[in-house]
């Protein structure tokens, strides 16, 4: 694997930087792993400690206070468990994940009280201190696209089929539930940008070009691992469809990756003048190349999770046989 993988192809232009708060956010989540998460499987809540999602927290977001970071990764290891337990399920029981969620989240009517929505009233209570009602509902509809995405990456991954490429991207960038992180970049910046501002090409652009970088760069650290097993990675995805060595797919979702992070680049270096609202886009999108910086150098330092062995999948998969 060596030979293939070049865990320093990878470079970005901007640098990432690291949140003060980020080892005490570490402690946090060791003690809601053994609180409200001991539910789970105990070789899931060990991964889990070896994950660093607060590290992942203070990477992605280095300008977090201390507030803002404890009510992102109360939604990170939300996150992270409803993906890793649902990744392969039914769409009808998603899709009851997802109502059952978006009810909590964006109304603040908390419906049921299976273990996994438990965290969900202080998240909502957190993420509005936060931010503003508006900001929340924006927040919403990227959780809203993410369980789209997850429906829809089942229809190939239980069935082990190659979508084309063109259904591969629509549904990865929904799947992939980097929208979120998106927003909390603007949550962070204590202003909620106005409707007409997220949705100027340029910005719009901005985000969709932060999504998929972020993805690629997921998809090359974790092809190698997911190779026989998973269909919906960029790299396994360009191998099936050119028919090529896993080499070759390496270097073409490398190329890939670095187009859009290139025109990411040139766009920040020539945004528009938005009036009144310039400088807390520019803050912005300074956050967004903080999270595309930090989400790389978190992979590469600060997580065990895209390591052999580091994923709880093959342990979730064989608790519900032993349930079944």
């Amino acid at each position: 694997m060596k030979e293939i993988l070049n865990a320093n192809a990878l470079q970005y232009s901007f640098s990432h930087q690291l949140n003060p708060n980020a080892e005490a956010m570490e402690a946090v989540i060791r003690g809601w792993i053994e609180t409200d998460y001991n539910w789970l499987p105990d070789k899931m809540k060990f991964k889990y400690g070896k994950t660093g999602m607060g590290h992942c927290g203070g990477c992605i977001f280095p300008h977090a206070s201390m507030a803002q970071l404890t009510a992102i990764c109360r939604f990170f290891i939300w996150a992270f468990t409803v993906d890793d337990i649902y990744e392969l399920s039914d769409p009808a029981e998603i899709e009851r994940v997802r109502n059952i969620s978006m009810e909590a989240l964006r109304y603040g009517n908390f419906i049921s009280d299976e273990q996994i929505f438990a965290s969900l009233p202080k998240m909502r209570e957190e993420l509005l201190a936060i931010s503003s009602p508006l900001w929340l509902d924006r927040f919403c509809n990227s959780l809203d696209r993410y369980f789209d995405g997850l429906k829809q990456e089942v229809y190939y991954r239980v069935p082990q089929i190659f979508p084309d490429f063109e259904t591969f991207v629509n549904i990865r960038m929904k799947a992939v539930n980097v929208y979120s992180m998106i927003h909390l970049a603007e949550a962070i910046t204590n202003t909620t940008l106005p409707d007409y501002i997220v949705q100027h090409p340029v910005v719009e652009r901005l985000e969709q070009l932060s999504c998929s970088i972020q993805a690629w760069s997921n998809d090359y650290f974790s092809a190698h691992l997911e190779k026989g097993n998973d269909v919906m990675n960029l790299v396994l995805i360009i191998e099936n469809e050119r028919g090529c060595s896993l080499s070759e797919a390496y270097l073409a979702a490398l190329a890939i990756h670095d187009q859009d992070a290139d025109e990411f680049v040139m766009l920040t270096e020539q945004l528009p003048d938005f009036g009144i609202w310039s400088k807390p886009v520019s803050k912005y999108v300074e956050n967004l190349q903080l999270m595309i910086a930090g989400n790389l150098y978190w992979t590469l330092n600060l997580t065990e999770r895209y390591k052999k062995g580091g994923h709880p999948s093959e342990d979730l998969a064989k608790a519900k046989e032993m349930a079944a």
